[in-house]
C-alpha cells in the first residue's frame, strides 16, 4: 500500500466515524414532531431585510413576511437598501403604505452594515434576518418563537433552509446538498455546536447584540462569525427544524463556485481568527468536534480530489504511451455474461460504497426532518456532479485564505 492510499483510508475513516457518530446522535435524540400548539406569549419581532439590487425577488420576500401567521402589532419588517442601483428602491418603497413595513436607503457598505443599521432602527425583542432572495413559510415565525419559548437559554435560532423550486440539474444537486445539511444542522443542534446563523430567517434575542456586539465584516461571512462569537461566549444556538424557509440558489456553475468559495474561505479565515477554540474543552463539542472535523473535511476533500486526479492522469498517460509505442489501440473487452465473482471488491471499494450509503441515509433523514420529497433525478445529480464541482471551490478558498485575499461576494 502506497502513502497516497493510506491518506485516502484516513480520510474515509474520519468521514465514516463522524457520520456514524451523528447517526447515533439522531437515534438517541430524534427531532420532535410538529405541534399545533401556539406560543403562550408573542414577543415583538423585527425582521431585517438587507438588499442590494434584488429587484427580481424583493417583492416576493416582503410578501412572504406580510403573510406570516403572527399578530400584526407584534411584527415589524425593516427593509434596508444597501445602495441598490436597479429597481429595488421603487419596489421596496411601494410596501411602506403598510404600517408594518419600514424602508431605509443607505450608501453601499456591505451586508453587515445593512444589518447593523437595521438593528439600530428596529424595536423588536427578537431580531430576525431574511435575505431578499428568500421566502419564509407562513408558520415559520411561529415555529421559531415556539423554539425560543421551549428553552429560555436559547439566544439564537436557525430554521430549515430548502431550495426554492429546483428545476435544473445544478439546482437539484443543491437541493440534495441542502437536505444533507438539514440533517447535519439538526445533529449539531443536539450537540449544541451550530457553527453558522444563515441569512435566511435566523433569529436572535436582542440581548445578544447588547452582550457581544453587532455584526462584523468577518471576511464576507458575518453569519458564520457571529455564530463563532456566540459559541466563544457560551451563548446557546438552536435549530427550529419545523420552521421552513425557501432560498434561491446559484443557477450557473460559475455563480455556485463563487458563492461556495466565499463560504469556504470564510470558514478558514474565521477559524484562524478563533483558533483558540480548536480542541479546547472549554467550548464543548463545538471546539472539540465540529471545528476540527470541519477543517479536516475541508483539506480531506482537496486531498481526495488530488489523489483521484493524479491516478486518472496516470492512467491516461500510460495508455497514451502504450498507444504511441505499440500503435495498438486500446480495446475494451465486451462483457457477454456478468458474474459478481469477478468484481474486485477490496477494502477501499467497500469503504467508498459504505460511505455513499451513509450519505444516502443522512439525506433521507434530512428529507424526513424537512418534509422534502427528492426525486431520483436529484440524487443522480448530486452523486454525479457534487464531487466534481466541490474541489474547485475548496482549492480556490484555500488559495484565497493563504494569500489573505478578500473573497468575492458577487
Amino acid at each position: 500500500m502506497d502513502i497516497g492510499s493510506i491518506g485516502i483510508y484516513i480520510c474515509l475513516f474520519l468521514a465514516l466515524y463522524f457520520e456514524v457518530f451523528l447517526l447515533i446522535s439522531f437515534l438517541e435524540k430524534r427531532p420532535d414532531a410538529r405541534s399545533t400548539k401556539r406560543p403562550s406569549r408573542y414577543p415583538s419581532v423585527s425582521i431585517l431585510v438587507p438588499c442590494f439590487n434584488e429587484e427580481r425577488t424583493v417583492a416576493s420576500t416582503i410578501n412572504s413576511l406580510l403573510a406570516l401567521d403572527y399578530p400584526k402589532k407584534k411584527l415589524e419588517i425593516v427593509v434596508i437598501d444597501d445602495g441598490s442601483t436597479d429597481g429595488t428602491r421603487a419596489i421596496a418603497e411601494s410596501f411602506t403604505k403598510n404600517p408594518r413595513v419600514k424602508y431605509f436607503y443607505k450608501k453601499n457598505g456591505g451586508k453587515y452594515t445593512a444589518l447593523n443599521f437595521g438593528i439600530a432602527h428596529s424595536t423588536g425583542d427578537i431580531i430576525g434576518c431574511l435575505d431578499a432572495d428568500s421566502f419564509a413559510a407562513p408558520d415559520a415565525l411561529l415555529e421559531m418563537v415556539k423554539r425560543f419559548e421551549s428553552d429560555p437559554t436559547i439566544m439564537a435560532c436557525t430554521p430549515v433552509m430548502k431550495v426554492y423550486k429546483p428545476r435544473t440539474m445544478l439546482e437539484l444537486m443543491q437541493a440534495v446538498e441542502y437536505t444533507f445539511g438539514i440533517f447535519y444542522k439538526k445533529m449539531f443542534d443536539n450537540l449544541s455546536a451550530l457553527n453558522v446563523l444563515p441569512g435566511p430567517f435566523s433569529m436572535y434575542r436582542r440581548a445578544v447584540f447588547d452582550q457581544i456586539g453587532i455584526f462584523h465584516h468577518a471576511h464576507n461571512t458575518e453569519d458564520m462569525e457571529i455564530a463563532f462569537r456566540m459559541q466563544s461566549y457560551g451563548l446557546k444556538i438552536a435549530n427550529a427544524h419545523t420552521a421552513f424557509v425557501y432560498t434561491t440558489v446559484p443557477k450557473t456553475i460559475r455563480a455556485l463556485i463563487k458563492q461556495r468559495t466565499r463560504w469556504s474561505q470564510g470558514f478558514l479565515q474565521n477559524s484562524r481568527d478563533y483558533y483558540y477554540m480548536y480542541l479546547n474543552p472549554r467550548f464543548g463539542h463545538f471546539g472539540m468536534l465540529v471545528l476540527p472535523i470541519g477543517l479536516t473535511a475541508f483539506f480531506a476533500g482537496i486531498y481526495t480530489a488530488g489523489y483521484s486526479l493524479y491516478h486518472l492522469l496516470s492512467f491516461l498517460i500510460t495508455r497514451a504511451l502504450d498507444l504511441f509505442t505499440t500503435h495498438i489501440p486500446l480495446h475494451l473487452p465486451v462483457v457477454q455474461h456478468f458474474n459478481w465473482l469477478y468484481v474486485n471488491v477490496n477494502t477501499l471499494t467497500f469503504l467508498i460504497f459504505f460511505m455513499i450509503g451513509m450519505t444516502f441515509i443522512a439525506v433521507l433523514l434530512g428529507s424526513r426532518i424537512s418534509e422534502t420529497r427528492l426525486t431520483v433525478k436529484s440524487y443522480i445529480s448530486y452523486f454525479l456532479f457534487f464531487g466534481l464541482i466541490a474541489p474547485l471551490w475548496l482549492v480556490q478558498a484555500a488559495w484565497g485564505a493563504l494569500l489573505a485575499r478578500e473573497s468575492s461576494w458577487r
